[in-house]
């Protein structure tokens, strides 16, 4: 039983993990929402900015709704810009999103960072 809590504990940490994104720097994209999925384990942004379609991950729900989010927070059209985290691999036009912010200025953190 013991060892099977360890391999759920360690498959759970892999499947959080950032290795995917570069996170020793921080890199901010501007453009237009194409699509937010509202979803567990983690939601995502699509962004039409640089003339590709981004993927912008943030997090799950529970940390969304904490930092003032809601599944209207962003709607297809909407302008925004996202700080974050670029993927390592420069042909994939993927991101770890750890900031939203508005025309407006009004800024929201999509990680618990």
């Amino acid at each position: 039983m013991r060892t099977l809590f360890l391999l759920a504990a360690v498959i759970a940490s892999a499947h959080h993990s950032t290795a995917p994104f570069d996170m020793t720097k921080s890199t901010t994209i501007h453009g237009m929402v194409t699509e937010f999925r509202w979803m567990n384990p983690h939601s995502y942004i699509y962004l039409q900015a640089e003339g590709h379609r981004w993927t912008l991950e943030a997090e799950a729900l529970n940390v969304l709704r904490r930092n003032g989010w809601t599944k209207e927070t962003l709607k297809p059209g909407d302008e925004i810009s996202c700080t974050g985290a670029r993927a390592r691999d420069a042909g994939v036009y993927a991101m770890k999103c750890f900031t939203v912010e508005f025309p407006d200025g009004r800024k929201l953190q999509a990680t618990p960072r």
